[in-house]
């Protein structure tokens, strides 16, 4: 630590002196004295700063103190102008310590480091007096150190703009405009003033660094490439804004178009370790083997690129979604404009290298799904082999059975089927109508239904080959297609919604109804699902009953977080009947990601979600109408139609 004294100053104080005592000094009259006129004829060697003097009871803390929730009572606006003084004197603090870090930086540079710092004294003096006048003390609160901890290990003067000017300063743009609009609401106008002030002087002072980091960046890069590659978390440009996004700020202080308005729906998270999202649909193929090792095809990956994109509406705001294709900048602007900003995003998982992240989380877990290489801080999840038995469908017919035995109600009829080991078996069942399955395929892919051709015999051979059983069933007709879903956890199996998915002729899924789907069923099938208007909670409650049922069956298994449940309505004699348990999916599905989308669409408006080829040509996009920040009427692509090659996916919502 310094305790360099204030003595023997009046005019003309070298720079130099000045920073030393301001990160010497023990008062907070210290912190705050500025000499009338100085001079940087002698800058001296560099000297870094561990950590400055303080004054009693103003010690750095980890801790930060919890802001206010309203600011209608003058203590909570005190608490709240607390945590902005800490940063006023955490600034100045760092700018000291910037002019002993960087002696041999251009005299004009220095000079307007030592008038920001002035600049943060008057700001520091202006919060302090309205916190008195609010009755809260500097101290009172804990003083966290972050803005000193983020700022240590400078190792350019462009490495200080790029953190100082263009992260912290660019934010409090934001901050001050926003906080002094809640001060006005609630009447204190004098404080609203303050943050007004501080506010105008922060478009000066990322003014100020802009100018050194043009001066100084690489000029063949863009504003936007040089900073997203040189910050990382925690100092991320995640941080570079606040509550509300200040545009005309921004502007006026120099920073380009292009850069405000990628900043502006930019997501990243800002120190919480984030989740890794990765989208791997091969995993069921590695579950069919239940091995590593198996390479998608050309096809595959084409369509796992297309589809990735889906993996932004799971993620949280903060978290980190691979994406093979980098977003094209329309794409991404539409998803913001519709109130679905995209996270961070990277290529691979190979480019977070070291990076700490909370977890890995892909679409499944097979015995090819690895997160060797992260560090993983919070979740330490793993393939277990149980879930290959979760993802059995040949498992799953027998605790459709076992359900049955255990659930009276004439709305449900589990269809029985059975389990065939041999090429006979199959024919017999195929011969009577039926279908049959492979234990381990998605989308209604890996079923046959007919009679037993050679290439139907062939298929079934090479299905024993690899699985040893097959799932043999009826067909039935069809009215409904529905999914059940839940996170498993705790050994018990929470529902988290249900999904009316659409499918073709052959039953592969073609799209969903995110929104209001039971209005867009026929009459009967309404007051069917309504419980023919004796029961209109009949749904909710088999859905808690399966949940019940599979929940300690899958957490014994290892299966934790997300599952989805394919669930039939059929016709039998005449009546509608519901088998609630025709297929479980122990990872996450697209009924997950279209609950997502759902609760982004207006609580007035329907909603189609539709797969459409990319060979069928791309649908019309007129844009989304948004209602108090929900989808209210439009169309919106929910992937990228700038990199498609396979697929399209498509959302329709219109209001009811």
């Amino acid at each position: 630590m310094l305790s360099r004294g204030l003595g023997g100053y009046a005019t003309g104080m070298e720079l130099r002196a000045w920073a030393e005592s301001i990160l010497g000094a023990t008062t907070l009259d210290g912190k705050l004295w500025a000499p009338p006129a100085w001079t940087d004829h002698a800058p001296g060697a560099s000297t870094r700063v561990d950590q400055p003097s303080r004054p009693p009871g103003l010690a750095f803390a980890r801790e930060r103190a919890d802001l206010p929730g309203r600011l209608d009572d003058e203590a909570a606006r005190g608490r709240l102008l607390h945590r902005f003084a800490n940063h006023e004197l955490l600034a100045l603090e760092a700018m000291a310590a910037t002019l002993l870090a960087f002696p041999e930086a251009p005299r004009a540079f220095r000079a307007g480091i030592a008038t920001t710092l002035v600049e943060e004294q008057v700001h520091l003096r202006l919060y302090l007096g309205r916190m008195a006048a609010l009755g809260v003390e500097l101290g009172e609160l804990p003083l966290n150190d972050f803005f000193w901890r983020a700022l240590q290990g400078m190792s350019s003067p462009l490495d200080y703009v790029m953190r100082m000017a263009l992260v912290f300063e660019q934010a409090n743009l934001d901050y001050a405009l926003h906080f002094e609009h809640l001060f006005r609401e609630v009447g204190d106008g004098e404080t609203a003033g303050v943050l007004r002030q501080v506010h105008d002087d922060e478009v000066g002072h990322v003014r100020f660094g802009l100018s050194w980091f043009h001066r100084w960046k690489d000029p063949s890069r863009s504003d936007w490439e040089v900073l997203s590659t040189a910050l990382s978390p925690p100092l991320g440009l995640a941080r570079a804004k606040g509550p509300s996004f200040d545009v005309e700020g921004r502007r006026k202080a120099g920073l380009g178009e292009e850069f405000i308005e990628r900043l502006s729906r930019y997501q990243a998270s800002k120190g919480r370790p984030p989740a890794a999202w990765v989208f791997n649909p091969s995993v069921e193929d590695e579950l069919a083997r239940g091995k590593p090792g198996h390479a998608p095809t050309g096809a595959a990956r084409s369509l796992a690129a297309d589809l990735a994109p889906l993996l932004s509406f799971l993620a949280a705001p903060d978290d980190v979604v691979v994406m093979p294709r980098e977003p094209t900048e329309s794409w991404a602007g539409e998803m913001a404009a519709a109130g679905c900003p995209l996270p961070e995003t990277v290529a691979s998982l190979d480019v977070l290298g070291t990076r700490k992240l909370g977890r890995l989380e892909p679409w499944g877990w097979g015995p090819g799904t690895t997160a060797d290489g992260l560090l993983l801080v919070r979740d330490g999840r793993r393939y277990q082999p149980g879930l290959r038995v979760a993802a059995d469908k040949v498992q799953h017919m027998m605790w459709k059975h076992d359900f049955s035995s255990l659930i009276h109600d004439t709305h449900v009829r589990c269809i029985s089927g059975e389990a065939v080991t041999t090429v006979a078996e199959a024919g017999a069942a195929l011969a009577r109508g039926w279908v049959v399955k492979a234990p381990f395929s998605t989308a209604g892919r890996g079923r046959a239904r007919g009679v037993i051709s050679p290439a139907v015999e062939a298929w079934v051979e090479k299905q024993l080959a690899l699985h040893g059983r097959l799932r043999a069933e009826p067909w039935v007709e069809r009215v409904l297609d529905l999914s059940f879903h839940y996170d498993v956890a705790g050994g018990r199996a929470h529902p988290r919604g249900v999904v009316r998915f659409d499918t073709d002729a052959r039953g592969q899924f073609t799209g969903t109804r995110p929104s209001r789907w039971l209005e867009q069923e026929p009459g009967a099938v309404r007051r069917w699902l309504g419980g023919e208007g004796g029961d209109p909670r009949w749904l909710q409650r088999l859905v808690v009953a399966v949940g019940e049922f599979l929940g300690g069956r899958l957490a014994a298994l290892g299966v934790e977080g997300p599952v989805g449940v394919d669930t039939l309505v059929y016709q039998h004699d005449d009546q509608l009947v519901i088998d609630p348990i025709v297929e479980v999916n122990p990872r996450w599905t697209m009924g997950r990601v279209s609950l997502a989308i759902g609760a982004r669409v207006h609580s007035g408006s329907r909603a189609w979600w539709r797969f459409v080829p990319v060979r069928a040509g791309r649908p019309e996009a007129p844009g989304m109408e948004m209602l108090q920040g929900r989808m209210r009427r439009g169309r919106l692509f929910t992937t990228d139609p700038g990199t498609a090659e396979t697929v399209h996916t498509v959302l329709d919502v219109e209001p009811t």
